[in-house]
């Protein structure tokens, strides 16, 4: 009767390992091909909004609504979205179309909170988004501060291309930037009330501002070549939340000034 050497011995556990690992890869394989145009497809299918109405929408490319009457249908769609939505972020698949197209901002944009007080003082906080390291920035990790990231993504959006360069070349196109602020004022409202808290919780000694303004920081991409963030930040007003009389306003970034969105009586 044969015996075996301990490098066949071996060669069992080890076949089954690679039996487990070739599997393993087929399965995620195999997964991806399903995923990729589900995720695609979901978009079609009408969901509800998940959360309260505040809740930032985090696929703008996502229909909303309902589909059909039958509960469980539409659950289970939703169900779905939701998964396919989880491990989009888990695995960092995020698309958007302008990640392909041509014509890219050569910046990066990121809001700031600004706080103004009666007797001239300010201070700004930025987002904890934007990295303070800008030469070797951190990869944000998957799935944490995702609501507060959700929200001041939607607030860049209309003027990810309204550089100042670019808004004295076509003032045209960003005439409508108030009526973005508008559309989104409750949102606004409900990010800048939390900013202040917070600010307040950390600053307990320095009272209450008057003013609270969301604005937006332009940070140039360096070229080609250079070292590190050479050209200055840039930084304009998006929307004016006045504490007095609770009032909002929206920075016109064409007529620079502001224009009244929403007055509380």
């Amino acid at each position: 009767m044969s015996q075996l050497t301990p490098s066949e011995n071996a060669a069992g556990p080890r076949s089954f390992l690679l039996r487990v690992f070739a599997g393993t890869v087929g399965l995620f394989a195999v997964w991806q091909l399903v995923y990729l145009p589900a995720a695609n497809l979901i978009d079609f299918v009408p969901r509800r909004q998940n959360g309260p109405d505040l809740e930032p929408i985090k696929d703008g490319y996502q229909k909303r609504g309902s589909f059909t009457t039958a509960e469980p249908l539409q659950r289970a769609a939703e169900y779905t979205g939701d998964a396919l939505d989880f491990w989009t972020e888990l695995t960092g698949q995020e698309q958007g179309w302008s990640l392909f197209a041509p014509g890219t901002p050569p910046h990066s944009v990121f809001i700031a909170t600004e706080f103004r007080f009666a007797d001239g003082r300010s201070d700004t906080v930025l987002s904890q988004f934007e990295p303070l390291d800008k030469v070797n920035p951190p990869i944000r990790a998957p799935l944490i501060h995702d609501r507060p990231m959700n929200f001041e993504v939607h607030f860049i959006y209309p003027v990810w291309f309204a550089s100042p360069e670019m808004v004295e070349k076509f003032p045209d196109s960003f005439r409508d930037v108030p009526n973005e602020v508008r559309a989104w004022r409750k949102q606004i409202r409900a990010y800048l009330s939390w900013q202040l808290k917070r600010y307040r919780a950390a600053n307990p000694e320095r009272g209450t501002p008057s003013e609270v303004i969301l604005k937006h920081r332009y940070i140039p991409t360096p070229k080609p070549g250079e070292r590190g963030w050479t050209q200055p930040v840039s930084e304009r007003p998006y929307a004016h939340w006045r504490l007095s009389d609770d009032s909002l306003s929206a920075y016109d970034i064409v007529n620079k000034q502001f224009v009244l969105v929403e007055a509380k009586p």
